[in-house]
């Protein structure tokens, strides 16, 4: 089975998103084609997006000391690592919903398989091929650790956030 686009974008990260939309907006037939099962790269689930949550949890311990200068009587706050990375990842669920529903508003078929390339107007995706006019390679990267004595030791920005409390 074959289907023809005149835009076919490998990734779905800020590049690939936006130029889908974009290019749909215009008038041309587009997919999107994300391997992950998470739309919005690297910075909606694993770099900005978690970062921003972190800190903004980690400042509430210094309002809530500030918090008596100003008249606010409290009891001890405690914190809770798991509440948080939990709801983290809620909260990259929930944006994940909203891209993908302004793909699929603006017209973009949306495809959640590896791409792969097949000649300069031909893409297969999981057993399907998509002929395109135009290719567009957004897939961003992604971390290697190089095998190396203490490799076990090591974790990349992609882990960082859902490390476990002990």
């Amino acid at each position: 089975m074959m289907d023809k686009f005149d835009v076919v974008i490998i990734g779905s990260g800020p590049g690939g998103y936006v130029c889908a939309i974009r290019c749909s907006q215009l008038g041309m037939k587009t997919a999107i084609i994300e391997k992950y099962n998470s739309l919005g790269g690297t910075c909606l689930n694993v770099g900005c997006i978690p970062k921003k949550l972190y800190s903004i949890a980690a400042h509430y311990h210094y309002d809530f000391q500030d918090s008596h200068g100003f008249g606010w009587d409290l009891p001890a706050a405690v914190f809770n690592w798991n509440r948080l990375r939990d709801n983290k990842q809620v909260e990259i669920q929930r944006l994940n919903g909203i891209y993908e529903n302004l793909l699929i508003n603006a017209g973009v078929q949306l495809v959640k398989a590896r791409a792969f390339i097949r000649d300069p107007h031909t893409v297969e995706v999981a057993g399907k091929i998509f002929k395109a006019r135009y290719i567009l390679l957004a897939n961003g990267g992604w971390p290697h650790v190089p095998d190396f004595p203490g490799r076990q030791h090591v974790i990349t920005s992609n882990e960082i956030f859902d490390l476990p409390t002990k």
